[in-house]
């Protein structure tokens, strides 16, 4: 297999994710739901069954919803994502750290960029928190994810249509 054709189709993804908005994935990997909603909050902690990827890849954005979508639950309802290892998405400047899906997603556009070498075999490890002191939460959170078994033929396309 020819390791370096990532790097053309994960830049090509780049660029368009910055002048385009949202970009084209190969796969959607979704984070295992939950048993049960997050409790009532304050302060109440609930992680997800590990999500396993089973391909080498580049994972592009984080998507995150609130089933019941309004401002307030994606205000109260916050995430931490951590990578295999130690590593967090969201940091405080002294360790991993949750942010509100509000100031993250937005329940409007609801999804961040991000770009993320992940390699078969990684686990990322999903937690919610509910600030939300009268209700529970049930959040979902999903990522696009480009898998390095698909680019092939998309590197294929984008060296016949400069050659053109």
């Amino acid at each position: 297999m020819n390791t370096d054709h990532p790097i053309p189709a994960i830049a090509w993804a780049q660029q368009q994710l910055a002048q385009y908005g949202r970009v084209g994935c190969t796969r959607i990997m979704k984070v295992p739901d939950l048993a049960a909603a997050v409790g009532i909050g304050p302060n109440t902690v609930v992680a997800a069954p590990l999500l396993t990827f089973r391909d080498p890849g580049t994972v592009i954005a984080v998507y995150g919803q609130e089933l019941l979508g309004t401002v307030a639950k994606f205000a109260s309802t916050e995430i931490r994502i951590q990578f295999s290892g130690d590593e967090d998405l969201i940091s405080n400047g002294s360790g991993g750290d949750f942010a509100a899906l509000l100031a993250l997603v937005g329940p409007n556009v609801n999804w961040y960029p991000i770009t993320r070498r992940v390699q078969r075999g990684d686990n990322w490890a999903i937690s919610w928190r509910n600030q939300d002191g009268a209700a529970t939460a049930t959040p979902q959170c999903l990522f696009a994810f480009i898998r390095d078994a698909d680019l092939g033929a998309l590197n294929q396309e984008m060296r016949s249509a400069q050659a053109r």
